[in-house]
Order: structure tokens, then sequence, then C-alpha cells
């Protein structure tokens, strides 16, 4: 499995900064790869909607555009903050870190 993680936006946004990050979850840590792939089963990643409503005012905020690749299957799908605690925010978080670092 394959994940694409780009993050835009935001207060400090570099767009030369900011291209999309590739990670192949196969080379990831034992607790790491299980952490990602059972937050993938929670958020149910593949029937998400490609664009997650936004919230109000939501212009400023960082905006998450994450793409899996899991065999034939490749679903992209594009959120903005504030991302409400749940597995979803916990998949983000997982994401920064495994594509190196705060972004």
């Amino acid at each position: 499995m394959r994940v694409q993680f780009q993050t835009s936006g935001g207060i400090g946004y570099f767009p030369g900064l900011a291209a999309p990050r590739t990670i192949d979850v196969d080379a990831l840590d034992d607790a790491t790869r299980q952490q990602l792939t059972t937050l993938l089963q929670e958020t149910d990643f593949f029937n998400l909607p490609a664009r997650m409503p936004s919230h109000p005012g939501s212009a400023d905020y960082q905006t998450y555009r994450i793409t899996i690749e899991d065999g034939a299957r490749r679903h992209t799908v594009n959120v903005s903050d504030p991302v409400p605690l749940g597995p979803l925010r916990q998949l983000i978080d997982v994401l920064r870190a495994a594509a190196g670092g705060d972004r």
C-alpha cells in the first residue's frame, strides 16, 4: 500500500515546501503500519467523499490531500482544518509523522 500525503494552506504556507510526500506503508515499522491500517478501516477511507465539507471561515486553515493506493483501489480525500477528533484526525497525525514531521 502507498500513501501520498500533502498539506497546503494555512498561515506560513510556502508552496515550494509543500510537495506531496509518498509513504510506502510496507516500509513502516510494525506498530505504525498496524495503526495506519486500523485507522483506514475505522475511517472507512475508500468510502469517504473526495472532498470533505469545510467549515465556515476555514480559508486560512490547512488542507490535507490524502491518496491511498492499495492494489487496484485508489482513492483521494481532501479535508480542511479543523478536523474533529476521531479516526480521521488520528490518521492525519500518523501520516504527518510518517511523512517526515509537522508540515
